[in-house]
Formats: structure tokens, C-alpha cells, sequence
């Protein structure tokens, strides 16, 4: 009898080890991503027992787990990296059931160019372009910082484009406004209406 209950006890211990040994370490499925600086939304996935469950989370603020936070099995963890707006590359992890997967992302790509960068622009007002070019992912606004200058198309870009804008007549002094494209500052200098004179060649008749 004694035997017996030493026979169970084993069996219960390598059973309970056996258990804890298939779910030490699931399989995560890439444990490295290289993402472009424009950022990313993608996924890895976890392989481990049916009964094993599993935790993920993010190491840095700009790594985000949008689902996949904790499961248990076969599964996966959807994540999204945000754009990286510096001019260095970083690195950042996911800790996904105690196994990380690396995060290396690039530095800011996005160069963009603006032409031209100024308008001297008459009393009368007028109706004209600029272009905008940077690289095809890479997106762009553009904004008026003056109510007399209008952007009529062209808000909104990404990669070559250009930038629709209406510059209303001046009947005042002379005037400087500027738009904001692509983080680029546009110079408009407007010329005024000069005021009106006295009248010449007036005869006065009494």
C-alpha cells in the first residue's frame, strides 16, 4: 500500500512537471520586426499547449497591443507602431508570453520640398499654385495662417502634389500672411491700395 501511494505521488509530480514543462516558452512567430518610419499595423502569432495561457505586453508607449493583451493556445497579438516623427531610429519590444520580440524602426524618411517658398503677390489679389514632392508614403497639410489667404485644394497630400490657394484683394496697406505646407513656411507679401490723393485740375466757380 505504501508502494502504491509513493507511485501516485510521482505520478502527480511528473504530471504536474510535464504540464508546467510544455508551457515554459510559447513559439512567437517573428521574434524581430523592422518597421519604416511611416509606421505599421501587423500581427505575430503564438503557438503553445491548448491549456497553456499567455500575457503581451508593450515595452515603450509607442508600441501599442490593439488585441492579443492575453489568450491561451494557438493565437496571435495584433499590435500597431506609431510613426516616428524623429530623425534617429529606435527600438522598442513586445514581451509576448515571456518571449520578446525586438522593434527596430527607422528615423524619419519623410523630406519633403516646397516651391516656391514665397509670393509677392498684387493689391488686386490673385489665384495660383505651389508644388509639394517628398517621398510616396509620406503625407503632408497644408494651412493658411491668415484669413485673406485661402486653400481651395490641396489640404491634404502625400508624396508629389500641389497646393490650390486664392490670395484675396488688398484694399488697405501693403501685408505679409503665410501658409504652413508640409511643416515649410510659404511668405506672401501683398502690395496695398494707396489711398486716394486730392483731386487735381478742380476749378472752384463762384
Amino acid at each position: 500500500m505504501k508502494h502504491f501511494g509513493l507511485v501516485v505521488a510521482l505520478l502527480l509530480v511528473f504530471n504536474v512537471r510535464s504540464a508546467s514543462a510544455q508551457c515554459a516558452s510559447p513559439t512567437v512567430t517573428p521574434t524581430s520586426v523592422s518597421v519604416p518610419s511611416t509606421g505599421s499595423t501587423s500581427a505575430v502569432s503564438v503557438i503553445t499547449g491548448t491549456s497553456c495561457s499567455w500575457t503581451s505586453v508593450s515595452t515603450v508607449s509607442w508600441i501599442t497591443v490593439t488585441s492579443g493583451a492575453t489568450g491561451s493556445g494557438l493565437g496571435q497579438v495584433n499590435y500597431t507602431v506609431a510613426a516616428n516623427s524623429t530623425g534617429s531610429p529606435r527600438t522598442g519590444a513586445l514581451i509576448v508570453g515571456g518571449v520578446t520580440v525586438t522593434f527596430t524602426q527607422a528615423a524619419n524618411s519623410c523630406v519633403y520640398t516646397v516651391t516656391p517658398t514665397s509670393f509677392t503677390v498684387p493689391a488686386l489679389g490673385t489665384t495660383s499654385a505651389l508644388s509639394v514632392s517628398s517621398g510616396t508614403s509620406c503625407s503632408w497639410t497644408a494651412v493658411s495662417n491668415v484669413t485673406w489667404i485661402t486653400v481651395t485644394s490641396g489640404a491634404n497630400g502625400s508624396g508629389i502634389g500641389q497646393v490650390n490657394f486664392v490670395v484675396a484683394s488688398n484694399n488697405g496697406a501693403a501685408r505679409t500672411g503665410t501658409l504652413t505646407v508640409a511643416g515649410k513656411t510659404v511668405t506672401f507679401s501683398q502690395g496695398g491700395t494707396p489711398p486716394l490723393g486730392p483731386p487735381t485740375n478742380l476749378r472752384i466757380v463762384r
